[in-house]
């Protein structure tokens, strides 16, 4: 009888000890990833974080209870990473509100500067290239190009066009920024630039983008010939000229960079935020209607993504 209830010790003694094994697991990985919403894009960015990150990883998601900054930055606490990776907008301002003692790498977070993301225990990486390198690719495409306008809400993307501005100044080019700041404004605006740009920079701004603004300004490319210059390769497949964009597992890859250097010491408040590498996309057919030529230096390179 003592035999078999030492057994059963022994198995219960077993059967904790597993628990325990599985909880430091659990609450031992150096990398703690959350999540703003189970989204496919995000997914891809992780993707891309994984295949430079080859550390342990666990992962939390904001919805129910944990949607709730005060909870979720108990959560992360008890997880005791040793940097968080927040995946999305809302994640990133979540954690940055209610954690200041662990690092902190955002990606996938539109206009990290605008919303003010950067502090002593956070950096990222930005969801666009930078400004300089789209406006660069974007004169690849369309040759003589010298004045080129833009349509945003200051309160929304003021801090990227003012450094649009200098980097269109540094390029050679005018950039005609029209602010407005509702959506019933956009439309005059748009029949305002067209007046002198030779070209539409279409940026990521919630106020100006609407289906029917899109609409609108390929009515413009095809009619009158202004080029649309977009932020998104989904834009150019409906129709725009080109795009200058930074893929979603390459977001990923350079967060990663950002982690596997913080972990290997560097201070993140050191780190500025990072810009990913962009691609460019061209639609062919959208060249040719809207007047212009491709280029050969475009056409016949292998890095630049041709549809058609």
């Amino acid at each position: 009888m003592k035999q078999l209830c030492l057994s059963g010790q022994v198995v219960v003694c077993l059967a904790v000890l597993l628990i325990l094994t599985h909880v430091s697991i659990a609450f031992g990985a150096e990398v703690l990833v959350v999540k703003s919403k189970d989204f496919a894009l995000y997914d891809k960015a992780l993707a891309g974080f994984r295949s430079v990150y080859k550390g342990s990883i666990s992962t939390l998601r904001m919805k129910g209870p944990l949607s709730d900054p005060d909870r979720l930055a108990g959560a992360v606490r008890r997880e005791k990473p040793k940097v968080i990776l927040a995946v999305g907008l809302r994640a990133a301002k979540a954690l940055k509100a209610e954690i200041s003692d662990i690092p902190i790498v955002f990606c996938m977070a539109m206009h990290p500067a605008q919303n003010k993301l950067k502090s002593g225990n956070t950096s990222g990486v930005d969801l666009e290239p930078k400004a300089r390198d789209q406006l660069q690719a974007f004169k690849r495409v369309v040759p003589g190009l010298k004045r080129v306008g833009i349509i945003y809400n200051p309160k929304r993307t003021g801090r990227f066009v003012n450094s649009a501005k200098r980097a269109a100044a540094g390029a050679g080019l005018t950039l005609i920024a029209k602010p407005v700041a509702e959506r019933k404004d956009v439309l005059g605006a748009l029949h305002a630039i067209t007046a002198s740009a030779q070209a539409l920079w279409l940026i990521r701004d919630a106020t100006v983008l609407t289906r029917e603004f899109f609409n609108h300004t390929l009515i413009v490319q095809f009619e009158k010939k202004i080029p649309l210059l977009v932020y998104s390769e989904q834009f150019v497949r409906k129709g725009a000229v080109c795009s200058f964009a930074a893929t979603y597992p390459s977001q990923g890859r350079k967060a990663a960079e950002i982690v596997r250097a913080v972990l290997a010491g560097t201070k993140i408040g050191d780190i500025p935020i990072q810009a990913p590498e962009g691609t460019l996309t061209v639609n062919v057919n959208s060249v040719q209607k809207a007047g212009l030529e491709i280029p050969a230096s475009v056409m016949n390179n292998p890095k630049v993504k041709k549809i058609k």
